[in-house]
């Protein structure tokens, strides 16, 4: 066989690998794509309504950012691309995304997006060893939403993921001057928060693998007495004044304790092989159950299922269901719901100036 068709032979082979490996990862990820009985929304019966919260948010459908007080696909698009991480900032103007592999600060006024630095994760395989990066999480906003705050790294052989880097260094984006500066090195965390500026407070791993708490005053770095308790009283944060921590939670926090709080949930009883969508103790959707490869499956799931501000409409997410897959919005006070565009997400952020009911621990800020 000549060189030329040894080429495509191998170029074809090759090919033919992805298609089989993206096809089975499309069938096994997949619930309802994996054979056996689908889970459907029963009774779907959307209709139209016009659905305006009480303040404009960030939303995107497929790949376009938008900010707007409704979800509307014909509002002007901010940036474009796979948004990987985000963070709104205590402002509610201004949301800086992972996207296109750089980490970007969008202005809803201004519609101007600038590019504050390229990112990478520490999950990547093959490491680059030696070829330092800023990291594409981990990041926060300064309660003033007047600067961000990032993690440099450097890749390095570890075993496992380098979560607690000896080469962290921690910086600050102003969004005044549009430098970045170098706050602390080392900085060997991936969890803070803010006291009063510029104190910073970090968990560190231990020798013995615990994590105690630290702070930096901007000059120095000492433990936090108490560090090592399973909850930190503020009051116990500093001897001469009493402080005011600040913290931006992720989209999981929105899950364990908004939801929870407005008793929104996905209820499944014994009794009944239907799964129901309720707030509090009223019914809005319900799911069939569905069979599959993996077992017995329902097609919602409450990851990226956020109320709209103000409460009263929520998006509720169903990916996976045979009668529609995507999103829907729920107006909770007459009960009906409306199909969204494909790929509809709505970006919102929790933090302790809006939400006090947070604890500090050794591994740094949790909700009650």
């Amino acid at each position: 066989m000549s060189n030329g068709k040894r080429r495509f032979a191998l170029v074809l082979g090759t090919l033919v690998l992805a298609l089989i490996i993206a096809g089975a990862y499309i069938v096994f990820s997949s619930p309802f794509l994996s054979g056996g009985k689908p889970s459907t929304i029963a009774h779907f019966t959307p209709v139209s309504f016009e659905a305006r919260a009480a303040s404009p948010f960030f939303y995107s459908i497929g790949n376009d950012l938008k900010y707007s007080d409704e979800i509307d696909p014909r509002a002007p698009t901010l940036v474009s691309g796979f948004i990987k991480d985000y963070l709104v900032a205590p402002n509610g103007q201004l949301i800086a995304v992972v996207v296109n592999g750089a980490l970007v600060i969008v202005d809803s006024e201004k519609h101007a997006v600038r590019t504050i630095t390229k990112v990478d994760s520490i999950y990547r395989e093959p490491k680059p060893i030696g070829t330092p990066f800023y990291r594409d999480d981990n990041f926060q906003w300064s309660r003033d939403s007047r600067a961000l705050y990032i993690i440099k790294d450097e890749f390095y052989e570890s075993k496992g993921s380098q979560l607690f880097s000896s080469k962290g260094e921690l910086w600050r984006y102003d969004l005044e001057t549009g430098h970045l500066q170098l706050v602390l090195k080392s900085f060997p965390a991936y969890t803070y928060f803010f006291g009063r500026e510029p104190g910073v407070y970090f968990s560190v791993p231990t020798e013995k693998g615990d994590l105690h708490l630290q702070y930096f005053d901007g000059i120095n770095v000492n433990d936090v007495e108490g560090s090592f308790a399973a909850t930190i009283p503020v009051r116990s944060l500093q001897k001469t004044f009493l402080e005011s921590p600040f913290f931006s939670f992720s989209i999981f926090a929105y899950q364990d304790h908004e939801l929870r709080s407005h008793q929104a949930a996905l209820v499944s009883a014994q009794s009944d092989p239907n799964q129901d969508f309720r707030i509090g103790s009223k019914t809005y959707v319900s799911f069939t159950r569905g069979e599959g490869l993996k077992g017995e499956y329902y097609c919602s799931e409450l990851l990226r299922s956020v109320f709209l501000p103000g409460n009263r409409y929520f998006l509720l997410n169903t990916p996976y269901c045979e009668n529609f897959n995507g999103q829907l919005l729920i107006d909770t006070e007459s009960g009906k719901y409306k199909t969204l565009p494909s790929d509809t997400r709505v970006y919102v952020t929790l933090n302790t100036n809006a939400n006090p009911d947070y604890r500090i621990t050794a591994g740094g800020m949790a909700y009650e």
